[in-house]
């Protein structure tokens, strides 16, 4: 395994780090809360100390399976949660709230679900735009003075709204949307993003010293080698990746015309498409941990093992070609 260090955040973490968005059980996976918690400890012992949750995912239960997952390991992991994405009975899902109020509400759901003293890493979810950054910033600054957690994080901020942040308190990482075909996405399952990952944010983070934390890097398993042409009529209902009109229909199969492209020359190169796909990222020195998932021990230590790979630079260069070659085709 490949460990990187930002200047903002003392441990060198995990090039490969585990995601726990589908630790619940919930999702697309179909996976189960006992076989998630065997995923966590098989890639603790394959050298993965990243793992990324939210209390959004599977509504607190996935915060659970991992605390339950780390005990008597602790000194082992790096813990990174989010806040200010809540739910309720009324609204549903995907409440963007980061008042004062609803975080000292919120860390100690979060500390209690996951069972332990402090949060390594804190991250603000998504911007909420009815809140001013300050007032969260303040409130944050007072959750690290407690010692309630250590680092403040972002996901999903624009750099005009993350500047406004570090003018309070410095940020240590940025976790955003990056793969192959998400260089510079505009939407995430037609949630709008206002930023772009590729050409402001990876360089922006690496200027600063900040953890540069990709999320969905198989582009929703597009790039997983397992995603074939009518597989969108396949996806079972409450599949989240039915919400993506970049995985259906017509765009899924021009997607899977540059995967074959791909395909060779991960076959050339002695890879599989994962493989390659998972080196493309991690060849980018500013690239510090990659937000991996997987529900069982198997797919865990597969995970891992994705940590030792080093791109050839012609292998890199042959697979960007392509990637360009896409973009140009899409007007970008």
């Amino acid at each position: 395994m490949q460990y990187r260090k930002v200047s903002r955040i003392a441990e060198p973490l995990s090039v490969v780090g585990f995601g726990c968005w589908s630790s619940a059980g919930y999702n697309w996976t179909g996976g189960s809360q006992q076989e998630s918690d065997r995923a966590i400890r098989a890639a603790i012992d394959h050298g993965i100390n990243f793992f990324d949750v939210a209390p959004i995912y599977g509504f607190g239960e996935s915060e659970k399976v991992l605390g339950r997952a780390i005990k008597g390991q602790r000194d082992k992991v790096f813990v990174a949660t989010k806040v200010g994405l809540r739910w309720n009975e009324i609204d549903g899902p995907g409440i963007n709230n980061l008042t004062p109020e609803s975080i000292l509400e919120e860390i100690d759901l979060s500390l209690k679900r996951l069972d332990i003293d402090y949060i390594d890493l804190y991250q603000m979810h998504w911007m909420d735009h009815k809140t001013p950054i300050e007032e969260t910033m303040h409130t944050l600054v007072q959750l690290q003075k407690a010692g309630k957690i250590r680092y403040i994080g972002a996901s999903n901020f624009s750099l005009e709204e993350l500047d406004k942040a570090e003018k309070v308190a410095p940020i240590a990482s940025h976790q955003v949307l990056y793969n192959m075909f998400d260089r510079n996405s505009d939407d995430y399952c037609n949630n709008p993003l206002e930023y772009r990952s590729e050409d402001e944010i990876l360089p922006d983070s690496e200027r600063k010293g900040m953890a540069f934390i990709p999320y969905s890097p198989l582009h929703q398993g597009l790039l997983s080698g397992r995603f074939y042409r009518g597989r969108d009529k396949d996806l079972k209902p409450g599949d989240m990746r039915l919400t993506n009109p970049q995985l259906l229909g017509e765009e899924l199969n021009k997607k899977l015309a540059v995967v074959d492209q791909l395909k060779a020359i991960a076959d050339q190169a002695g890879l599989s498409l994962l493989e390659l796909a998972m080196g493309w990222l991690i060849k980018h020195p500013g690239v510090t941990t990659i937000i991996t998932g997987s529900r069982t021990p198997e797919q865990a230590i597969s995970s891992a093992a994705t940590g030792d790979i080093v791109l050839d630079d012609e292998v890199y260069a042959r697979a960007t070609r392509v990637m360009d070659d896409y973009e140009r085709s899409r007007g970008k």
